[in-house]
């Protein structure tokens, strides 16, 4: 089985320059947890819930810290927190293939790409959907 036969094709993404709050709502809205960071469909990076949890204060904290301090991290663009090192697979790759880079890399998500360009993602979901269904 390839990537390609169990990729998604609608692919949630941002761009570098998004600031952290536009990249929350995106999380919220589309139900995901982290997507691409690309400029005009070439992968750039990688954004994910914990990156951003690892920026912002605790919510626990929230409430103490400093209003304009807080704005300014929200205005804040993707590429200063982004993961710039991006682990993607081709729509060619085989699934335990993806599966074995998301272990090696301890990532849940993988950016299919095909001539430098976004075509797909493939999540851990994705692969253990497809598993279970063979």
């Amino acid at each position: 089985m390839k990537v390609h036969e169990i990729m998604n094709r609608s692919v949630t993404t941002c761009h570098p320059e998004e600031p952290i709050s536009v990249i929350i709502n995106k999380f919220n809205l589309f139900n995901i947890s982290g997507m691409p960071v690309a400029e005009k469909k070439r992968p750039v990076g990688m954004i994910t819930y914990r990156d951003i949890y690892t920026f912002l204060p605790p919510p626990e904290e929230m409430c103490r810290e400093d209003p304009e301090v807080l704005k300014e991290k929200f205005a804040t663009p993707v590429r200063r927190i982004m993961t710039k090192k991006v682990i993607a697979c081709s729509p060619a790759t085989p699934v335990d293939e993806a599966a074995r880079l998301m272990v090696e890399h301890h990532v849940n998500r993988l950016p299919v790409v095909d001539r430098d360009r976004i075509v797909g993602i493939v999540t851990r979901w994705d692969i253990i959907k497809a598993l279970a269904e063979t």
